[in-house]
């Protein structure tokens, strides 16, 4: 029987040590001689003592002949005699996406267990078998996505760990990785510029309102990336790891272009469960149009990654910037960024992730220096039909240090973000699925000038499905 969320990876090992059980009867039924012989020529009798099998014994046994190499049979007994019941179809595309495996066919068997896990994302044994596949397809970062949802799920530690070494021999496979990404993002905001076209200052009563500097400016962007990673075992509990990144964002009005860049490098000392790291970071930005450094920062980076049980994991960071504004030097200084977030698995196809930080800028100038409370929830959720949901929602608040003379006030923001992202999960496009993306922002601010908000979709193909 195809595994529902309550059925355990070791219910499936046992399965799998009965269904052997039922190989003579198997053998016995099923003329070996030929692969291609007809099942209308076994005999009536052993027609009539499969079709008075219990459905769960026919599943048993097709799955056990299909996994031995006895695929046609599979194939002539499942055509001739067909899946009945509620689950007859998910059943029948698991099978025969391991008929189609057992014939090479891997990229066939992906696609059937794909349709398998859009009906029902709670088929435990049919995303196994997914993952496996995918590794034999060297689609490693697929494999691993399906590989994480099933550790969470995993019956017992043991298990869990054999998921986790899996998941490490597929990483040590690739040391190297390459990623990349573009996608079409139209937006009402693109430059985060004021909703306001006028803001009133009492220290010029007498020259009226004054227009905002930045006012907020629609339009369709085309956003593009592409990121390269290393790590390198250097023992049993050290390994290396350095990352760089580059992306823009381009649009028809080349004075909203945006070009940056990222650099990491870290040693994680392994935990049983996770790991510490220590290392440092860097960014940049370009003006596309001067060809120049607009921007960069640099500096250390300590994190721990920690699973506490199977269904809960830790991730937090602590970051100190030194950060550089070019021209702007009065937003020169340093950053000090710390977050944590604290992830539950409901179960392979459901997880939530709340989440929260305290970031603290110091600039030059004390009226552009500020700090950041923040707190946040997403969740991951697999749906029927192929739909997988990731939403976001975030809410920050900022208080700056001092009083502003230009403005009046001591600038305070409270910042809403929320995301909404969809994913066609059994629409496989070389590799990828389609996903569909949006978020609104709402910056809510005493200062007009930064008082907006912005509407932006996004479209691009992942991995992660």
């Amino acid at each position: 029987m195809i595994s529902k969320p309550k059925n355990k990876i070791s219910k499936g090992r046992a399965a799998k040590r009965a269904l052997h059980c039922l190989l003579p009867f198997a053998l016995g039924l099923v003329c070996l001689n030929s692969a291609a012989q007809a099942a209308t020529q076994i005999s009536a009798e052993k027609i009539a003592a499969y079709q008075a099998m219990p459905e769960n014994e026919r599943v048993r046994l097709l799955i056990t002949l299909a996994k031995t190499h006895q695929s046609d049979d599979a194939a002539e007994l499942i055509q001739h005699f067909p899946l009945q019941g509620e689950h007859a179809a998910d059943r029948t595309l698991f099978i025969t996406g391991l008929i189609k495996a057992d014939h090479g066919d891997l990229t066939g068997a992906v696609q059937n267990y794909r349709d398998a896990l859009a009906d029902d994302p709670g088929l435990t044994l049919v995303r196994a078998e997914l993952a496996k596949t995918l590794v034999a397809l060297d689609e490693g970062d697929s494999a691993k996505h399906h590989l994480q949802l099933l550790e969470a799920e995993a019956p017992n530690e043991t298990d869990a760990a054999g998921i986790k070494s899996f998941i490490d021999q597929i990483d040590a496979n690739h040391p190297l990785k390459f990623n990349g990404y573009i996608s079409i993002a139209p937006t009402t905001n693109m430059n985060n510029g004021s909703s306001h076209s006028t803001v009133y200052s009492p220290y010029f009563h007498g020259y009226g309102n004054i227009p905002v500097s930045q006012q907020k400016t629609s339009g369709v962007g085309l956003s593009t990336g592409v990121s390269v990673g290393y790590s390198k075992r250097l023992g049993n509990k050290l390994r290396a790891v350095v990352a760089g990144n580059v992306g823009a964002q381009i649009y028809k009005d080349s004075n909203f272009d945006s070009l940056f860049f990222s650099q990491s490098a870290s040693l994680q000392y392994l935990l049983g469960k996770g790991y510490i790291a220590a290392g440092a970071v860097a960014s940049q930005s370009i003006d596309p149009i001067a060809r120049d450094v607009s921007y960069y920062s640099y500096g250390p980076r300590v994190s721990l990654v920690q699973q506490l049980t199977q269904r809960n994991s830790l991730n937090a960071s602590s970051t100190f910037e030194w950060r550089n504004y070019g021209e702007l030097n009065l937003q020169n200084g340093t950053a000090s960024l710390n977050n944590m977030s604290l992830s539950h698995a409901i179960d392979q196809s459901f997880t939530f992730t709340v989440m929260g930080g305290y970031d603290q800028i110091n600039a030059a100038s004390k009226d552009v220096s500020y700090n950041t409370k923040y707190a946040g929830l997403s969740i991951y959720k697999e749906l029927p039909m192929g739909i997988t949901v990731n939403a976001d929602t975030q809410a920050r608040f900022s208080n700056f240090d001092e009083f502003n003379i230009i403005t009046g006030v001591t600038r305070q923001d409270h910042r809403y973000i929320g995301s909404l992202e969809l994913t066609k999960r059994d629409l496989n496009i070389m590799g990828f699925a389609p996903a569909l993306s949006y978020t609104y922002t709402r910056n809510q601010s005493n200062v007009a000038n930064f008082d907006y908000d912005s509407h932006a979709v996004d479209f691009r193909l992942t991995k992660n499905f």
